[in-house]
């Protein structure tokens, strides 16, 4: 069967292994510069999410739709995964890639999240996330007009970065415009509501950093490091001038910090 997953790789196969999944709605290319940079000392896999490519190619040759399940994503990714890998994930990708750390931990090495909640959306006891109305006004509009929501969503994300305007430029380029799969968005988005990973977050027995920008306004970052029961195993790293996506604003930064993080664990 065609792998649901479209991957990238770069670097030595025989060195470290470092997973890396993107965010909803945002192709690896997104995060090609950043992997790059990583694979210098290390073997870098990039994932997208289902349904997600700018590969036109990929996508005609694609015969099955995008399983947005939070389990049957889970196993698709780790069949694609390099063994015994540390998982880097970035917003939706930080959250499902927390998921299986926490329930599969014999696959992951170690864990890095980018500008990842907890629960993305408001829920009884956790204020912090996205009101409902506004998320199911959101997915509305992807629903209806899925150009408009992605570039509306491009927005959300430059929130709050130091060159703003800039930063909306640059992540438009990476936007899948010509090979947008409604279905992908909608799941990706289905899955987001739904998923809250705060039980797993806590149950975490990998070495897991966690890191936000100060200005996010998609993320709070300060519930994220306030948490009245953090695990033991948790550091949390604030770059207070980056927005939601601190390996774009501040590459070398986010690069070292992994790096400095990855060797201070060793397998």
């Amino acid at each position: 069967m065609r792998s649901r997953i479209e991957t990238e790789a770069f670097g030595d196969a025989s060195h470290q292994a470092i997973f890396m999944v993107s965010g909803w709605a945002m192709p690896k290319e997104v995060m090609r510069s950043f992997a790059l940079r990583l694979s210098q000392r290390f073997y870098v896999v990039v994932a997208n999410l289902p349904g997600i490519s700018v590969d036109e190619q990929w996508i005609s040759r694609s015969r099955i739709g995008p399983n947005y399940d939070i389990d049957a994503l889970s196993e698709q990714l780790i069949d694609v995964a390099p063994s015994q890998a540390w998982w880097v994930g970035w917003s939706l990708g930080g959250m499902v890639s927390v998921y299986v750390a926490a329930r599969r931990s014999s696959q992951v090495l170690g864990l890095v999240t980018l500008s990842a909640s907890a629960s993305f959306i408001q829920r009884a006891d956790w204020p912090q996330g996205m009101s409902v109305d506004d998320f199911d006004a959101f997915a509305a509009l992807v629903k209806e007009t899925p150009e408009e929501g992605l570039k509306r969503f491009v927005r959300l994300q430059a929130r709050g970065a130091q060159n703003e305007r800039g930063l909306i430029k640059q992540l438009q380029a990476f936007l899948p415009l010509n090979t947008v799969n409604r279905s992908a968005l909608v799941g990706g988005l289905r899955l987001l509501k739904s998923l809250d990973v705060r039980r797993e977050w806590r149950l975490l027995d990998v070495p897991n950093l966690h890191v936000f920008g100060g200005q996010d306004g998609l993320i709070s970052a300060e519930a994220m490091t306030q948490q009245t029961d953090p695990n033991p195993l948790q550091q949390c790293l604030v770059l207070s001038h980056c927005a939601h996506q601190p390996f774009v604003e501040e590459e070398e930064a986010c690069a070292r910090h992994v790096e400095n993080f990855i060797d201070a664990n060793p397998s």
